[in-house]
């Protein structure tokens, strides 16, 4: 067991459709009773975490703690991690969202109680952090995946219909499919060209699982240096419905249209620009250009 350290948390209300509102306050009376020494900031729109967590490295808190989903934790670390990407502090989590992918790909335990016990009575270990840049100057940071194409078109439209939970996402998964178009793209690892042609989207991935249990990249580990991309090549809306189910179970890859790599560098060229997402948040267009920051972040659990 490691000494109790000092902590700045980070509370996101809305996450997790109130759900987080409802169990924060046992949390922090857990916390207390844990013996952890720690101050509060609550959220109060988006972008609100990231800023919180810059003020917390600024102050020298060596503890930042996410609670709510994973938005709110890909908040934290983009304000945790400074321009090269190195660290001001560790990330702790508690998940309260509905998709925590991030409990799925890091190992942090799902139960928010047992979460919050970890911050006390856990160690910290390295892992890797990919970034996505727009341009020279737009850059954000992600712990699961980030890619191009139908997902990001999702992501887009699921944040335009607010809410949370699973039924603003079908929604969105529909009316993206109503308007699927394949476009024509390349896409680049680690500098060389390996797929060029009609693509649905493109993902690359820092650990397996996205979208709240897609097991989009089966064999991704984040602490093995690379990131898992996989291309989907042109899939019509009926084949794109009958496909999606399997990727929550990781069989897609059988699929002959569905090509992977590994590398530290991926670009997504496209012929007209098409939608981003960085973990699950809608991004600027194409192009956009990923690559992966080796144990870079250092993660309570």
């Amino acid at each position: 067991m490691i000494p109790v350290t000092k902590a700045f948390v980070i509370v996101n209300p809305a996450a997790g459709s109130g759900r987080t509102r409802r169990l924060w306050p046992s949390l922090r009376d857990r916390l207390h009773r844990l013996g952890l020494d720690f101050e509060v900031g609550e959220t109060t729109g988006p972008g609100v975490a990231t800023v919180m967590a810059r003020v917390a490295v600024r102050d020298a808190w060596p503890l930042v703690v996410a609670v709510g989903g994973d938005g709110t934790v890909n908040e934290v670390v983009n304000g945790l991690l400074d321009e090269p990407g190195n660290p001001g502090g560790a990330l702790g989590t508690i998940m309260t969202g509905r998709g925590r992918d991030v409990c799925r790909n890091l190992a942090v335990p799902p139960v928010p109680e047992h979460a919050a016990d970890r911050l006390v009575q856990g160690a910290d270990v390295l892992v890797d952090v990919g970034m996505a840049q727009w341009g020279i100057d737009r850059r954000r940071y992600f712990l699961n995946a980030a890619g191009a194409g139908f997902d990001a078109v999702v992501a887009q439209r699921a944040q335009s219909l607010g809410g949370s939970g699973t039924l603003p996402y079908l929604r969105a998964v529909l009316s993206a499919l109503w308007t699927h178009r394949a476009v024509s793209a390349e896409v680049h690892v680690d500098g060389q060209l390996a797929w060029a042609g009609a693509m649905t989207a493109a993902v690359a991935a820092n650990g397996a699982y996205y979208g709240g249990g897609m097991k989009i990249a089966p064999l991704a580990d984040p602490t093995d240096g690379v990131l898992d991309v996989i291309v989907i090549g042109q899939l019509g809306r009926g084949e794109l419905l009958r496909w999606l189910p399997r990727v929550y179970r990781g069989t897609h890859l059988a699929n002959p249209k569905v090509t992977t790599y590994r590398g530290k560098t991926i670009e997504i060229l496209t012929t007209s620009p098409v939608p981003t997402h960085v973990d699950g948040e809608a991004g600027p267009p194409t192009p956009v250009r990923i690559t992966v920051r080796e144990r870079a972040l250092r993660l309570r659990r």
